[in-house]
C-alpha cells in the first residue's frame, strides 16, 4: 500500500510490495487521468498540488507505479522540473498513441516474427526513466515515462531509436526464454542485452549515427578503445553480480563516477559487433544464456588485452 508523508520538500514514499499481474495486453494510457489532476491544482501551493497528485494519480494507479519500479518521489522537486516542460509532455502525450502504432508496424516489417501483445503503459516516470522493460507479475511489460523522455532527450525528441531499443528487448525475451535467470539479470547478461539492443537499432535504423543508436549519449559515443579496455579489465570479478549497486555502475543512467554512465551499453555493442559475423538479428536474439555468458566473458577478456 501507499505510505505517504507530506513534508516541506513534498516527498512521497511508495512501498514496493510486488503486485500480481492483472493488466491486459495492449496499450494503457495513464496520461488522461493525470492531466485533469495537474490542471485543476496548477495554481495551488506545492503541498496542495502534491496531495492532489497522490490522491488523483498515484493511488488509483499504484499497481502500475510499482510494476514500473517507481519508488520514492520528491514531488516538489519534480514539479519544479516538470512545469517548464509540461507543454511538451502534453504534446507528446497527445501524439504518442499514433507514434507507437507506427513504430509497431515498422518494427513488424523488419522482424515479422515479433508479436506486439506485451502490455505497454504510457505514463509519468517522475524522471526515473524514459522507457524501460520490466518483468511485471509473470510477463514482460514496457513502461514509457513521457516526462523522462522529455527530460532526457529534450523537446522534439526523435523517438524512433528509443522505441526500437525497448521493442527489441521485448522481442529478445519473446524469442529467448532462457534470458529469465532465477536470480535475476547478471552483469554479463545485462551487458549483452543492452549491447544487442543498441546493435539492433543500427540494423533497424540504418540511417542513424552511432550517437543516435546510443540514445543520444555523447559520452558513450565518445568512449575510446583505451577506456573500453579499462572497463573490461575491471569487470571479470563482478560479471555474475545481480545487486543494484554493481549494476548501476555499468547499466544505469543515474551513475556518477570515474566511467560514463551506462558504459555497459557501449561495451555490449563492441562485443556484439565482434561476434555478429553476418548473423541476423533473429539468430543473435536466440543465442541461449549459457552461450551468451561464454561469449561475453571471452570477448571481455579479448578487449581487456
Amino acid at each position: 500500500m501507499l505510505a505517504r508523508r507530506t513534508l516541506l520538500g513534498g516527498a512521497v514514499a511508495l512501498s514496493m510490495t510486488r503486485p500480481g499481474f492483472a493488466q491486459r495486453s495492449g496499450v494503457a494510457d495513464l496520461m488522461p487521468r493525470f492531466w485533469p489532476v495537474y490542471d485543476s491544482a496548477r495554481h495551488e501551493p506545492v503541498e496542495a498540488r502534491a496531495k492532489a497528485i497522490v490522491v488523483g494519480y498515484f493511488q488509483p494507479t499504484l499497481d502500475v507505479q510499482q510494476g514500473a519500479g517507481i519508488g520514492r518521489v520528491d514531488l516538489a522537486r519534480w514539479l519544479a522540473i516538470f512545469d517548464p516542460v509540461a507543454d511538451e509532455v502534453r504534446r507528446l502525450s497527445t501524439a504518442f498513441p499514433g507514434i507507437w502504432r507506427e513504430q509497431v508496424e515498422r518494427f513488424g516489417r523488419q522482424l515479422p516474427d515479433a508479436t506486439s501483445d506485451a502490455p505497454v503503459t504510457i505514463m509519468l516516470s517522475f524522471l526515473n526513466f524514459d522507457a524501460r522493460v520490466r518483468l511485471w507479475g509473470n510477463r514482460l511489460a514496457l513502461f514509457v515515462g513521457l516526462d523522462g523522455v522529455v527530460h532526457i532527450h529534450g523537446r522534439g525528441a526523435d523517438l524512433a531509436v528509443l522505441l526500437d531499443h525497448e521493442s527489441f528487448h521485448l522481442y529478445h525475451h519473446q524469442v529467448n526464454p532462457s534470458l529469465i535467470l532465477p536470480g535475476g539479470d547478471t552483469i554479463w547478461l545485462g551487458i549483452w542485452k543492452e549491447g544487442l539492443a543498441v546493435y539492433a537499432c543500427g540494423v533497424l535504423d540504418p540511417g542513424r549515427s552511432r550517437l543516435q543508436i546510443l540514445l543520444g549519449d555523447r559520452e558513450l559515443a565518445a568512449i575510446t578503445p583505451d577506456l573500453l579496455r579499462k572497463i573490461a579489465r575491471e569487470l571479470p570479478p563482478v560479471l555474475a553480480a545481480t545487486d543494484g549497486q554493481t549494476r548501476a555502475r555499468y547499466l544505469s543512467y543515474g551513475y556518477r563516477g570515474d566511467i560514463p554512465a551506462r558504459s555497459g551499453y557501449a561495451l555490449g555493442l563492441a562485443i556484439v559487433e565482434r561476434v555478429a559475423r553476418g548473423r541476423g538479428l533473429g539468430e543473435l536474439a536466440r543465442i541461449p544464456a549459457p552461450e551468451i555468458e561464454t561469449l561475453v566473458r571471452s570477448e571481455i577478456a579479448a578487449i581487456a588485452g
